[in-house]
């Protein structure tokens, strides 16, 4: 488990500035991407890439869609539409733009078009389906940068079919939780209200008359949790009480305060001891944010 992340006012200053952009269809999120997920993208996709010619054609090819014939049933009905496959030449660039996007060499301009139905496509214009899916791609050979639109496209589709939806996170979140605190009751050690008791003495001895006006920040409060019990593993931890069963917990002077000074610990959940204690100062100046750290033995 990662060290558990500090909820500072200066979280908030840096989401505040982050200009994230999520759009619809292909599912395209600035900024959100790392090679990691890069190198999880398909390669040369295996849909549907459809080129209809007429416009009469296209709306007949749509309604045939819509009441659950596959593409192969609409083709043979469909005199005026075929399924398109790459050429050669295509899955040749196709993936060398691959292995450039994965290393983020290469990047599409914009993002490809998209239409509601296959009523909608341009002629001659590549572009992606929503109602169905897939691709309508001209009859001519594809440029890069409409290759790279439709890696990119893939890319955001499949990011976002695994992405878990916020209930599957929650449960996650409350089974573990249930789970560590079935092993701290089994072990006969502390509650969540006492580790906090034992935190603010803490605060108290630390930072004095510093620390006057603290308090504790919620860890979790849709759950109703004041802490977070965790598996205290990170690197700042004694290496003979890593892996114990901790409360986390963070003290500060709230939102409206211009003081951005925390006070965090965290408190063994079996016998109460203090496995880590530190007060943070965040500022903000003319050369960005600035965090100094200030650990105390216990």
């Amino acid at each position: 488990m990662k060290k558990p992340k500090r909820f500072m006012k200066v979280t908030v200053a840096v989401i505040m500035l982050a200009n994230v952009l999520v759009l619809s269809g292909c599912g395209k999120a600035e900024g959100d991407t790392s090679q990691t997920d890069r190198e999880e993208s398909n390669a040369i996709p295996k849909g549907q890439y459809v080129v209809l010619e007429g416009g009469q054609e296209n709306s007949q090819a749509q309604d045939n869609t819509d009441i659950g014939q596959t593409p192969e049933e609409v083709q043979e009905q469909e005199t005026g539409s075929i399924m398109r496959e790459y050429s050669d030449k295509e899955k040749e660039r196709m993936a060398q733009l691959q292995e450039a996007y994965q290393n983020e060499t290469a990047k599409p301009e914009k993002m490809i078009p998209e239409v509601d139905s296959v009523a909608a496509v341009t002629e001659g214009t590549l572009c992606y389906i929503l109602s169905t899916g897939e691709y309508y791609l001209p009859d001519r050979e594809l440029t890069d940068e409409e290759l790279l639109e439709i890696i990119d496209c893939n890319f955001r589709i499949a990011i976002n079919a695994n992405r878990k939806t916020e209930a599957e996170y929650e449960a996650e979140d409350r089974a573990r939780r249930a789970e560590l605190e079935a092993k701290v009751q089994a072990a006969d050690g502390i509650s969540e209200e006492e580790a906090i008791e034992i935190g603010k003495k803490a605060l108290e001895t630390d930072l004095g008359a510093k620390g006057k006006g603290m308090k504790l920040r919620l860890w979790e409060k849709r759950y109703g949790w004041k802490t977070d019990l965790c598996i205290a593993d990170w690197s700042e931890i004694k290496e003979k009480d890593r892996g114990a069963i901790g409360y986390y917990m963070q003290f500060d002077f709230g939102d409206d305060s211009d003081d951005w000074t925390s006070y965090h610990c965290t408190i063994n959940a079996v016998d109460g001891s203090i496995l880590e204690a530190y007060r943070m100062e965040t500022a903000l100046d003319s050369d960005g944010i600035s965090c100094n750290t200030f650990r105390y033995e216990h």
